[in-house]
């Protein structure tokens, strides 16, 4: 049994780490999609990629531009891609916002616009024709992690939490750490934040503020919200080079858990090993589907009466997740491996 587990998990990681323009077709008589990453060394968007490019319809020509987590680049790339044949350009923004003057720049144009992962500001979007976001559920998604530790916890009235955030002002650290918070609240906890660091997405960065807030509040901690996997994992790094966590140990008789969000392959295995206690699964196959049937209706002009997702005030599109515990983890990895 595990060794079928553990080639599941191996499959899933490469397929989310496969180099990204491995999957470029040549030019066909279909519609074309430009797409524009905000950084392809993010794994969440690595793998969000590698699911959208292996989606992708055979009569679409498409091609990706990294801008390596510049603004100025994809700003650059965005521009030099508008004299060419694109029928909806598709971006994950590396500032939000800058979201309103590449809306305003492509509207002049009439190319149609979807923004995903990375939300613009609201006044960027409305009054907009052709223009949409794609996300996760961010704030369901915080609501989810403290449900989900609320049930460790039952029975408990103090529970000291350390917060590990995305990058500053990306629309999902923000609201993913606020109703996390909230929601533990709501539910009759007396919730004491140690502290709350951005680590920015990325994995060597948790490590550094994980082993910092080690060092101040130690074993104070009961809880730890992660707003992503990778974030987890650094602490997680951490934590087992310094003999707080063990691999191999039960997640319940670790010193405290962590609750994250995403996952990812990587997360699964942590989920699967009992280093992550859960995680909200950031559906990126519902995403995907979203964006691409969305891409299918503006190439073609179609009329948005018959799409098939709901869409908040005319512009977002906003896609929930299911919890993942070390319980029902099994069915995320079969679907990953498929």
């Amino acid at each position: 049994m595990k060794s079928k587990i553990t080639i599941a998990l191996v499959f899933c990681v490469f397929i989310a780490t496969t180099v990204l323009f491995v999957f470029m077709p040549p030019r066909q008589s279909g519609f074309g999609f430009a797409f524009f990453l905000y950084d392809e060394s993010d794994t969440f968007i690595a793998e969000m990629w590698q699911t959208i490019a292996l989606s992708m319809p055979e009569d679409v020509y498409y091609e990706v531009f990294n801008a390596g987590n510049s603004q100025s680049i994809q700003n650059r790339q965005i521009v030099e891609q508008i004299e060419r044949d694109f029928d909806v350009f598709i971006i994950n923004a590396v500032d939000r916002l800058a979201s309103n003057t590449i809306v305003e720049r492509l509207s002049r144009e009439s190319i149609p616009v979807i923004f995903f992962n990375r939300e613009p500001l609201e006044d960027a979007m409305l009054n907009r024709e052709n223009v949409f976001y794609v996300g996760a559920a961010a704030d369901i998604m915080g609501i989810q992690q403290a449900e989900i530790a609320a049930e460790f916890f039952e029975g408990t009235h103090v529970i000291n939490v350390v917060i590990l955030k995305g990058e500053h002002g990306h629309q999902d650290a923000e609201k993913r750490t606020e109703n996390s918070i909230n929601r533990l609240r709501e539910l009759g906890f007396n919730v004491n934040v140690l502290a709350t660091r951005s680590a920015s997405w990325r994995r060597q960065d948790a490590y550094d503020v994980m082993r910092s807030i080690y060092s101040q509040f130690g074993e104070s901690i009961d809880l730890v919200f992660s707003n992503n996997d990778d974030m987890a994992l650094g602490a997680i790094d951490f934590l087992l080079s310094a003999d707080v966590f063990y691999k191999g140990m039960p997640v319940y008789e670790q010193p405290f858990i962590i609750v994250s969000v995403d996952g990812t392959p990587v997360g699964l295995e942590a989920v699967y090993n009992g280093l992550i206690f859960a995680t909200v699964h950031n559906n990126i196959e519902k995403q995907t589907s979203a964006i691409l049937t969305l891409a299918d209706y503006l190439a073609n002009n179609r009329n948005m009466q018959g799409f098939p997702y709901e869409i908040t005030n005319g512009h977002f599109i906003y896609i929930r997740g299911d919890i993942i515990t070390r319980e029902n983890i099994m069915d995320f990895i079969r679907a990953c491996s498929h």
